[in-house]
C-alpha cells in the first residue's frame, strides 16, 4: 500500500512539473486555461474514504464495479485501476488526480447525494463526491449511479488521449481519408496508410512488441439489417480475408469462434449505431487480441460505414491500448457534406 501511494504521488509530482499550464490562482471561479493538466496512470481513479470503509462493504462495491473485468477481454485486466487513501491525506497533489471519487458519510444529514465537479483543480478532470448518512443510502445512491460514474471517468480518459492525438496527429491521413470518405479522424504519428481501396481502407502503427490496426469501409445502406451483429461480423470476416493476411501462406485475421461477441446499440457521434467488441484470431496460425468496431448510417450519403480497430499485442496489456484505438475513434467528423457545409 505505501508502495502504491508513493507511485501516485510521484506521478502527480511529475506530471504537474511538466505541465506548462500551472495556476496560481487557486479561488473557484479560475480560468479553466490556467488550471493544471491532470495527472494519474491511465484508466485510474482515485478513491478517497475512510479506510475502515474501504475495508469493508462500501469499499468492496466499488472494487466489484469500477474493478470488474469487461465481458469483451480475454484478459483478466480490471475496467480501471483504483487507488485509495483517506481524506486526510486528500493534500493539493491528489487534487490534481484526473479521475477522483470521493465518499463521505456524515450522520448529520437526512439523504444521500451525489455532486460532480468538472475540471475543478486539473484539466480534464471530473470529481465525484458521494455524501450519504449511512451505509444504506450509500449503497442505494451508488448502485443507481455507478454506470454514470464510469461513463464520466471513461470519457475523461478518453478526452485526454484524443486531445494528444489531434495534437500530433499525421495530417497527410486525414486529408485522403477526408478525399475519400468525406470524414476524418485524428491518427498519431507512426500510422501509415497500409492499403487503400475503392471502399477500404487500412491503417496501421506496428512496433516491435505491438501493432495498431483500423479498418474503414463504406458501402451502400439497405435496410435495418445492416445493424445485425452477425452480418457485420461476416463482412468483417469477408473483408480481412480479402485484404488482411497471415503470417503464413492462406492465414488471415477473422473473428474468433471462441469468445461471444459483445455488442449494443448506440449513438455514435449522433447517428444509430452498433458497437461490437470481441476478439479476432489467425485463420491457420496461431494469434489473436481484441477488437473493436462501429457500424452506423450516413443519412446524408445514405451509406453505411463501419470502423473497425484491432491490437496485436502478445504477452501484454490490452485494456489501454484498447483505449488508444477508441480515443481515435472519438475524433471522428464528417467533413465534405451538406450537413458540415451548413453548420460551417
Amino acid at each position: 500500500m505505501r508502495k502504491s501511494r508513493f507511485l501516485v504521488v510521484l506521478t502527480i509530482l511529475l506530471v504537474s512539473l511538466s505541465s506548462c499550464n500551472l495556476s496560481s490562482n487557486k479561488s473557484k471561479g479560475q480560468n479553466q486555461s490556467m488550471l493544471f493538466t491532470s495527472g494519474g496512470r491511465t484508466s485510474e481513479v482515485l478513491i478517497v474514504m475512510a479506510d475502515q470503509n474501504w475495508k469493508m462493504s462500501a469499499g468492496d462495491t466499488i472494487k466489484a464495479t469500477l474493478g470488474v473485468v469487461p465481458d469483451w477481454t480475454a484478459q483478466a485486466e480490471p475496467e480501471y485501476r483504483l487507488s485509495h487513501i483517506a481524506k486526510a491525506q486528500y493534500g493539493s497533489m491528489y487534487k490534481k488526480f484526473r479521475n477522483i471519487l470521493i465518499i463521505e458519510f456524515d450522520t448529520s444529514i437526512k439523504n444521500a447525494k451525489m455532486r460532480i465537479k468538472r475540471n475543478k483543480w486539473a484539466r480534464p478532470q471530473y470529481i465525484v463526491r458521494i455524501t450519504s448518512p449511512n451505509l444504506k443510502s450509500f449503497l442505494d445512491i451508488y448502485s443507481k449511479n455507478y454506470t454514470k460514474i464510469k461513463a464520466y471517468f471513461h470519457a475523461n480518459e478518453l478526452a485526454r488521449i484524443a486531445d494528444v492525438y489531434k495534437r500530433s496527429q499525421v495530417r497527410t491521413i486525414s486529408k485522403k481519408m477526408n478525399e475519400k470518405f468525406s470524414f476524418k479522424m485524428a491518427f498519431p504519428k507512426g500510422f501509415y496508410i497500409a492499403m487503400n481501396k475503392a471502399d477500404f481502407m487500412w491503417l496501421r502503427r506496428p512496433t516491435s512488441l505491438i501493432e495498431e490496426g483500423v479498418l474503414i469501409f463504406s458501402y451502400p445502406y439497405s435496410d435495418t439489417s445492416d445493424f445485425n451483429y452477425n452480418r457485420i461480423i461476416q463482412l468483417r470476416d469477408s473483408l480481412t480475408k480479402a485484404y488482411i493476411p497471415g503470417p503464413v501462406d492462406s492465414s488471415y485475421m477473422k473473428v474468433s469462434n471462441f469468445f461471444p461477441p459483445y455488442y449494443r446499440n448506440v449513438i455514435f457521434k449522433g447517428n444509430y449505431a452498433t458497437e461490437l467488441r470481441s476478439l479476432w484470431d489467425v485463420k491457420g496460425y496461431a494469434m489473436g487480441g481484441p477488437f473493436m468496431s462501429y457500424s452506423f448510417v450516413d443519412t446524408i450519403a445514405n451509406r453505411m460505414i463501419m470502423i473497425d480497430g484491432y491490437i496485436k499485442a502478445p504477452r501484454k496489456s490490452k485494456r489501454d491500448l484498447m483505449l488508444h484505438i477508441e480515443a481515435i475513434f472519438s475524433t471522428f467528423e464528417f467533413v465534405n457534406t451538406p450537413e458540415a457545409t451548413k453548420k460551417d
